[in-house]
C-alpha cells in the first residue's frame, strides 16, 4: 500500500494531539484552581473535586471513543464547561456578595487587573516605604505613575548594589538632571523627561513626610526602600533659580567608628601617632578639604580614649552619630549666639579631659585652646589642604608663634582614595622611568595594578560581580601625619619653617603623596587615582 491510497483514517493528525493537550490541561488547571478556592473557604471540597474529576474524564474519554474527533471535542467541552458553571452558582451561594464570582467582562477585567498588581507587588525590584513604615504599592496599568516609579527603579538599580552614598536631583521644566555618588565619585545618570523628574520628587517628598505644594523651602525627611534588603533614605530638598533640587543621602545612619589602626595610616605614621594619643594635653588638628573623612576621623580619635574614665565632650556643627560615653553638644549659631571661643570656655567650666571641635572656624577659639591645654586633649577639624599649610593657619589664628607651638601636639591631613576591586583589578609591569618619576624604587616594585571592572566567564568579558563594573570598590584614607616634640614646638614658636620641614623629615615623615605611593605598591589603589585625588595639591 503507497501513501496515495491509503486510507486517511489510518493517517495521524499532529494538530489534533497538540489541541487535545491544551484541553487536557485547562481542565487540570481550573480543577486545581477550584480545589484551592474550596479550600479557602472551606466549602464541599470532595464532592465537588470528584465532580470535576468525573466530567473531566467522562468528556475525555468520549472525545477520544467518539469517531469523529469534531464531534467529540464540543460534548468534552460541554461537559468541562457544565461542572465550572455548576460550581460558579453553587459557590455564589455560600460565600460572601465581596467574594461572589461574575461572569461580566468587567468582572474579568477587575479580575485580571488584581492579578497583574499582586504581580507586581511581588516582582519589584524597588519597593518604597514611606517615614510611617506603610509599604507603598507598586503602580500598574495605565496608573500615571508607571513612568515615576519605572525611573526610580532605574535610578536605584544604579545606586544600591554600587553602595552609593548620595544622588542628586536637579529638576527643570525641561529635563532632569541626575547623578549618583559613590565612592567620592558622581556617575551622570540618563536624564529624566522634566515633567517626569519634578513629579518623581514630588512622590518621594510625599513618602518623605515632607511639603509637597512647597517648592522653594528647605526641607529634609526620611524614608525607605527596599532592594534586597531595607536602605534607609535622607532626603533634602529646596528650590533654586536654577529648577527644584533634591539630595537623597544612602543609609546615612550607617556610619560608626573605625578603629585608629583601620583608618589607613601607615605602619610607620600609626607608630608615630600612637604616643600622642598616651598624652591628655595639647592639640591635635585633624586637617581635610570638605568631604574627606574629617568627621570619620575625629571620631576614631575620640574613640581612643575611655569614656568612662574619661570626661569626653564635643561641640559639632551636626552630629554624625552617638558616640558611646561622649557628651555630644551642638554649636550655636545665630547673630544672638555666643562666640565659638565662648562657648568652648563655657565647656571647659564643665573640666573635660578631651575635647572634640568638629570645625575650628574662631582665631579666638584657637587662643582659648592653647591657653587651656596643659590639663586639656582637643581634636580640632580644620579645613586646610595639608599640614604645613594647616600649621601657618593655626599659628596665625593664634596669633602668638610660641603659644601655638606651645599649645599643638600634632597635625594630620588625609584624604580619601578608593580601593581597586581585588576580584577584577589588572596586575602591569611599570615603566621604569615612571617609577624613577613617582620616586618609587625599581627594585622593589615589580608591578602595579589599575582597575578593570570585569572578569571573563568562560572566555567572555563580564561586569565584575563585586564592583558592579566600576573596578573600584569603597574607600580609604592616605594621610600626611606631622608629629611635634619640644624641639619641632621650639622651632614653631621662633618661625622656622624651613627647619622644621628638615627636622620631621629626619624623623621619617611622609608627605601625603609618598604615604599614597605606598598604598600603590602595595595593590590597595592606583596610580591614576592617587592623581586623581592629589591633582590639586602641589606635590612636596
Amino acid at each position: 500500500m503507497t501513501p496515495v491510497l491509503a486510507d486517511t483514517t489510518v493517517l495521524v493528525s499532529i494538530f489534533k494531539p497538540i489541541l487535545y493537550g491544551i484541553v487536557v490541561g485547562l481542565w487540570a488547571y481550573a480543577s486545581s484552581y477550584i480545589d484551592k478556592d474550596l479550600h479557602y473557604y472551606i466549602l464541599k471540597r470532595k464532592l465537588w473535586n470528584l465532580i470535576m474529576l468525573a466530567t473531566g474524564l467522562i468528556g475525555l474519554g468520549l472525545w477520544l471513543l467518539i469517531p469523529i474527533f469534531w464531534i467529540g471535542l464540543p460534548i468534552a467541552v460541554l461537559l468541562i464547561v457544565g461542572a465550572m458553571v455548576g460550581y460558579h452558582f453553587y459557590r455564589n451561594t455560600e460565600v460572601p456578595t465581596s467574594a461572589q464570582w461574575s461572569l461580566d467582562m468587567d468582572s474579568f477585567r477587575q479580575k485580571w487587573d488584581e492579578s497583574q498588581r499582586q504581580k507586581a507587588q511581588q516582582s519589584a525590584a524597588v519597593r518604597v516605604i514611606s517615614n510611617d513604615g506603610m509599604a507603598i504599592e507598586i503602580p500598574t496599568g495605565d496608573d500615571p505613575l508607571v513612568p515615576i516609579y519605572e525611573a526610580l527603579e532605574n535610578i536605584m538599580d544604579f545606586a544600591i548594589p554600587r553602595r552609593a552614598e548620595r544622588i542628586d536631583m536637579l529638576a527643570t521644566a525641561q529635563e532632569t538632571v541626575v547623578a549618583v555618588q559613590i565612592d567620592g565619585v558622581k556617575y551622570p545618570q540618563t536624564k529624566l523627561d522634566g515633567k517626569i523628574g519634578l513629579t518623581l520628587i514630588d512622590f518621594l517628598k510625599k513618602h518623605a513626610g515632607m511639603d509637597v505644594q512647597d517648592r522653594r523651602k528647605k526641607q529634609s525627611g526620611k524614608m525607605q526602600v527596599l532592594h534586597d534588603m531595607p536602605h534607609e533614605l535622607e532626603l533634602v530638598t529646596s528650590g533654586t533659580t536654577r529648577g527644584l533640587n533634591l539630595t537623597i543621602n544612602v543609609d546615612p545612619t550607617a556610619l560608626k567608628t573605625i578603629a585608629v589602626e583601620d583608618l589607613g595610616l601607615l605602619d610607620t605614621q600609626l607608630h608615630q601617632i600612637e604616643p600622642v594619643f598616651e598624652e591628655q594635653s595639647r592639640a591635635v588638628l585633624v586637617v581635610t578639604p570638605p568631604h574627606q573623612g574629617m568627621t570619620t576621623t575625629l571620631y576614631s580619635f575620640c574613640a581612643r580614649h575611655d569614656p568612662y574614665t574619661t570626661n569626653i565632650m564635643s561641640l559639632e556643627e551636626d552630629i554624625a552619630f552617638e558616640l558611646e560615653g561622649v557628651n555630644h553638644g551642638i554649636l550655636k549659631r545665630g547673630a544672638d549666639a555666643p562666640t565659638v571661643a565662648r562657648q568652648v570656655e563655657s565647656m571647659l567650666l564643665r573640666e573635660p579631659r578631651i575635647v572634640l571641635l568638629s570645625q575650628l572656624t574662631d582665631p579666638d577659639a584657637a587662643k582659648v585652646v592653647c591657653e587651656h591645654c596643659e590639663e586639656t586633649r582637643y581634636y580640632l577639624g580644620l579645613r586646610q589642604k595639608d599640614t604645613f599649610t594647616a600649621l601657618k593657619a593655626w599659628v596665625q589664628a593664634v596669633g602668638d608663634k610660641q603659644l601655638a607651638g606651645t599649645g599643638l601636639a600634632a597635625i594630620t591631613s588625609q584624604r580619601l582614595l578608593r580601593k581597586l576591586c581585588t576580584t577584577c583589578r589588572i596586575a602591569y609591569n611599570p615603566d621604569p622611568a615612571m617609577l624613577k618619576k613617582l620616586n618609587l624604587p625599581a627594585d622593589r616594585v615589580s608591578q602595579l595594578y589599575k582597575h578593570s571592572g570585569q572578569v571573563m566567564v568562560k572566555g567572555e568579558a563580564q561586569p565584575c560581580p563585586d564592583c558592579v563594573g566600576l573596578g573600584y570598590r569603597g574607600r580609604r584614607a592616605v594621610f600626611e601625619v606631622m608629629v611635634l616634640d619640644d624641639e619641632a614646638r621650639q622651632m614653631i614658636g621662633q618661625g622656622q619653617f624651613d627647619q622644621l620641614k628638615n627636622h620631621l623629615r629626619r624623623g621619617r615623615m611622609l608627605y601625603m603623596q609618598e604615604a599614597a605611593l605606598n598604598l600603590a605598591a602595595e595593590g590597595a589603589t592606583s596610580v591614576s587615582e592617587i592623581s586623581r585625588v592629589l591633582a590639586g595639591d602641589k606635590g612636596k
